[in-house]
Order: C-alpha cells, then sequence, then structure tokens
C-alpha cells in the first residue's frame, strides 16, 4: 500500500509540474509584445514642378575654356570654321570639331552666354589673364567633389542678375561652403565664366 502512495504521489508532483508548465507558458503568450520598431518618416520631398521633379536651381551651360581655339569660332559661319580648322593638325581639328559641335548642340541662349564668355576674355589684360589661367589650374588640381561643387556654383552664378550674384556670394551660407580659397578663386573664375551685363 506505501507503495501505491508512492507511485501517486509521484503521479499527482507530475501533473502539478506539467499543469505548472502549461500556465507559465499560457502567462508568456498572454503577455504584450513589444511595438515593431518603424523607420522614422522621410522628410518631405521638395515641392515638384509640373513635371513631377524636384525645382533645381537654374543653371547655366557646361563650363568651357573660354579661350580654346573653339570659342573663338563660335560666331563663326561654317565655311570660316573650315577654313581656321584646314591650318591646324587633324588631332587638334578633331578636338576643336567636338567642342564646336557641343557648342552647336547647345540652346540659342547659352551659346550667347558662351559667347559673350569669350569675348570677355579677349577683353581681359595679359596679366588677368594669366592670373585666370593660374586660378583654373588650381582649379584642376582639386578634389574631384570640391571641383565639382564649385563648378556647379559658377553655372549657378551665371544666370543671376548682377546684384543676386553680390548677395549671394556674400551670403553667410556661400562663405560657409566654400574656403576662403576656393570663394577667392570662384570671384576670379567669375571675371570670364560671368557674362558681361
Amino acid at each position: 500500500m506505501r507503495f501505491a502512495l508512492q507511485i501517486g504521489g509521484l503521479l499527482l508532483a507530475s501533473a502539478a509540474a506539467g499543469f505548472a508548465a502549461d500556465q507559465k507558458n499560457a502567462a508568456k503568450e498572454a503577455a504584450p509584445r513589444p511595438a515593431p520598431i518603424r523607420p522614422a518618416p522621410r522628410p518631405a520631398a521638395p515641392k515638384a514642378n509640373n513635371g513631377g521633379m524636384p525645382k533645381q536651381p537654374k543653371m547655366g551651360p557646361p563650363l568651357s575654356n573660354p579661350a580654346s581655339p573653339a570659342a573663338q569660332l563660335f560666331r563663326a559661319t561654317q565655311e570660316e570654321r573650315e577654313r581656321a580648322l584646314e591650318k591646324v593638325p587633324p588631332k587638334i581639328q578633331e578636338q576643336i570639331r567636338k567642342q564646336l559641335e557641343a557648342f552647336d548642340a547647345l540652346p540659342k541662349e547659352q551659346q550667347e552666354i558662351r559667347i559673350r564668355q569669350s569675348e570677355r576674355w579677349t577683353g581681359l589684360s595679359s596679366q588677368r589673364k594669366l592670373e585666370i589661367r593660374q586660378q583654373m589650374q588650381a582649379w584642376q588640381k582639386l578634389p574631384p567633389e570640391r571641383r565639382g561643387a564649385i563648378g556647379v556654383a559658377l553655372r549657378r552664378l551665371e544666370v543671376v542678375p548682377e546684384a543676386d550674384r553680390q548677395r549671394i556670394l556674400n551670403s553667410a551660407e556661400f562663405k560657409s561652403r566654400f574656403s576662403a580659397d576656393e570663394q577667392k578663386l570662384i570671384a576670379d573664375l567669375s571675371d570670364v565664366f560671368l557674362p558681361p551685363l
């Protein structure tokens, strides 16, 4: 009989342990789950224009060297260009032709900017041309990201009125984006890249 009681006690203890385990699992399942982590909402995109694209500041044509031989031929007729090109070696002819094709593909407004830049270059003193060439070389030696930032600044400045240009060049935002040397470089190059008013 004692043996039967011992077996009965063991069965009761096992059942109690199983019941407790079931209760513990039920409590775990009933416990509230933490809220899922959701990514922060993205900032609103800039307002789109009618084309659906964010409005970007207006920019002038891609920068080109106003002292290049091609720039001297921008206003020339096709016949005048051909006569001038006959006098240069074939390899240089090819380069000039590519530059002239790129110029001819520009919208009329951007062609006029390029022509005025070339005329502005021609009107500079020899000393000023030397200074501008040195600044162009300094610009080319900058790391690509700084060279690009300066190029974008020059292209944006090309198409704004003089009063706005000066306001931009003197603004705290402009000065925070460019070092003192870069500000001087932009000011010097703008002698050529900005069209005269």
